[in-house]
């Protein structure tokens, strides 16, 4: 009989093992475009919808406004973003991808899904939406925040 603790400490163990495999074989699988994991959130949140600032990409990827402003910086270096004042609110910066940062966005994106599907597809679609639904609850339970259907996988 396995007592509570040792339950607890084998999923948690499982979940990092899991997290752990899933991110590196993303990093691999993107490895030579050079973007980190927050980058390719950004990225995508930009090509599903340009404009976004950046507290609505910190808040829409769960990463603080540091991290962004971070992958922002990076980004822009790279000549993949670019950020222009909102016409209604002069303080405010949008921001959006340059012709580069779409291609780039493109390319990082699809190899990013291509390598999620190989760590998950071990399991069929049904539990893969299972298990998504089980630790979307986790996570909105546990920490308050609504999570976005198009959060990036990974």
């Amino acid at each position: 009989q396995k007592t509570a603790m040792e339950l607890g400490e084998n999923t948690l163990w499982l979940l990092k093992q899991a997290f752990y495999f899933s991110l590196t074989t993303v990093n691999d699988a993107v490895k030579e475009h050079g973007v980190s994991m927050a980058q390719i959130g950004v990225l995508r949140q930009l090509a599903n919808q340009p404009g976004l600032s950046a507290a609505e990409l910190a808040r829409r990827l769960l990463i603080t406004p540091q991290g962004v402003q971070l992958a922002l910086t990076a980004l822009e270096k790279r000549g993949l973003i670019r950020r222009e004042q909102d016409p209604q609110h002069g303080r405010i910066l949008q921001v959006f991808l340059t012709d580069e940062g779409s291609s780039v966005a493109s390319a990082v994106v699809g190899e990013a899904i291509a390598a999620h599907d190989k760590v998950f597809g071990v399991l069929t679609t049904k539990e893969q939406d299972q298990l998504r639904a089980l630790l979307a609850r986790v996570v909105e339970q546990g920490t308050g925040h609504t999570l976005f259907g198009d959060h990036i996988e990974g």
